[in-house]
């Protein structure tokens, strides 16, 4: 008697047939898939551009004011704990509290102290302090007391206070060399945009040198408001 043979039932057919479907998916992905490209320059300055952002945006003392920027933040106060009586005014909780009195004698070099010398200012507690000095290492240095005002938080009032006990050293800040910068050390500064930044690299990549304030003027991201904040910052001499 001959062998019996063993036909395929229904499921097994339908499982042989989704295998062979599979594998036919498999091997288009691996001979239509282009190998990874390298990065565009196009795609390095995108990087470049969102790095910079974020790095600008992580930062709390960061915020760019328009010198015509008469508004004021004022840093939110903790609610207290405790009850108060229904006749008691409610609490601004968006003002403070003017600063106590500073010794007389005290002066503070603001380009050269640290955190704990800041903190001898009436109203410059350890958050103030450290912003000042982060803020003053991104800009290079001071070249003006009104330069507090761009630190988050500080408003009109606690600069008065503080400025007759302020001494600044002009002289005590870093410059940036135009002619040499790269890119991404120039994209950090705080007044310095993306835009800027690449068309000052770009012309600089063309043979342009720039020596004069008509030839940072030829950059085609420069404005007249720009030019004058980051000049102090600018070092034009060629090496």
């Amino acid at each position: 008697m001959g062998k019996k043979k063993h036909k395929l039932t229904q499921n097994q057919i339908n499982g042989i047939i989704w295998i062979a479907i599979l594998l036919a998916i498999i091997i288009a992905i691996k001979l239509f898939s282009s190998p990874k490209e390298e990065n565009s320059p196009q795609t390095d300055s995108m990087q470049l551009q969102t790095q910079a952002f974020l790095e600008k945006k992580e930062d709390s003392v960061y915020r760019s004011r328009r010198p015509d920027d008469s508004r004021q933040q004022y840093p939110r106060q903790p609610r207290q704990a405790s009850a108060r009586s229904s006749d008691e005014a409610p609490r601004n909780w968006y003002t403070t509290d003017p600063p106590a009195a500073t010794r007389r004698s005290l002066t503070v070099e603001l380009n050269s102290a640290d955190t704990t010398t800041l903190m001898l200012l009436s109203g410059i507690g350890p958050a103030f302090a450290r912003r000042i000095v982060r803020y003053r290492e991104r800009l290079g240095g001071f070249v003006s007391t009104n330069q507090l005002m761009e630190v988050y938080g500080f408003t009109p009032e606690l600069l008065a206070h503080i400025a007759p006990h302020l001494t600044l050293d002009s002289a005590n800040h870093s410059r940036i060399p135009v002619n040499s910068v790269p890119l991404k050390q120039l994209i950090k500064h705080p007044y310095v945009d993306y835009y800027f930044a690449r068309d000052l690299v770009n012309l600089r990549s063309r043979g342009v040198t720039f020596t004069t304030l008509d030839d940072l003027r030829a950059i085609p991201s420069c404005s007249d408001t720009l030019l004058a904040r980051l000049l102090p910052y600018l070092d034009l001499e060629t090496r």
